[in-house]
């Protein structure tokens, strides 16, 4: 009995001693992994009139996208409803900014205190429509891949090749694509 208690005592001391890790919020990888498994959706025929992947319709169906409406918000919705992140997003473009956690806007950074496993939206917004309210003339939005210095990394749908925010650049679909950290972008967070 004491040797049980002795052998006890001795597993708790090492269990103590060894370091504890806890395991970081994978919300954000999650995120960046389903938008990216959507990246080479085209639509069928431009004009935001439906897509070339019935499932990918389906799905963006599900959310309320509807033929003929602008989709970029339809699908960071789809994105973080399929990664279960609780967010205020709907079709439009303007809900995916998220006044509450603002990482980047105005070209300045109001906070670097982000990692990897965050869910960070970035939104567009065009100067002749800014104006002092929460939505900032926003016209485009996509999920943040990454950060860099002068740029961030995007995965955006209703975009195309050429760089055009919609259908009126031609065929649209989802693309990666590089946009450069101005006064335009706005980067915020959203919580899982």
């Amino acid at each position: 009995m004491a040797a049980n208690k002795t052998l006890l005592t001795c597993l708790l001391w090492v269990a103590c001693l060894l370091p504890v890790y806890t395991t970081p919020s994978d919300a954000g990888y999650l995120v960046r992994r389903k938008s990216s498994s959507y990246v080479g959706i085209r639509e069928r025929n431009g004009n935001n009139g439906g897509f070339t992947s019935p499932s990918f319709e389906r799905k963006m169906k599900s959310v309320g996208w509807t033929k003929g409406a602008p989709w970029c918000a339809f699908f960071v919705k789809l994105v973080l409803k399929e990664c279960s992140v609780t967010n205020n997003t709907t079709g439009w473009s303007p809900t995916s900014y998220n006044k509450a956690d603002v990482i980047f806007t105005g070209g300045v950074f109001k906070t670097r205190n982000y990692d990897d496993g965050d869910v960070l939206v970035m939104s567009l917004s065009y100067s002749k429509f800014k104006n002092s309210g929460r939505y900032k003339g926003i016209g485009h939005t996509g999920i943040v891949e990454k950060i860099g210095k002068n740029s961030c990394t995007t995965i955006e749908g209703n975009t195309n090749d050429a760089g055009a925010r919609d259908s009126r650049g031609g065929k649209d679909g989802v693309y990666r694509k590089v946009r450069p950290l101005s006064k335009s972008i706005h980067i915020t967070r959203w919580s899982k």
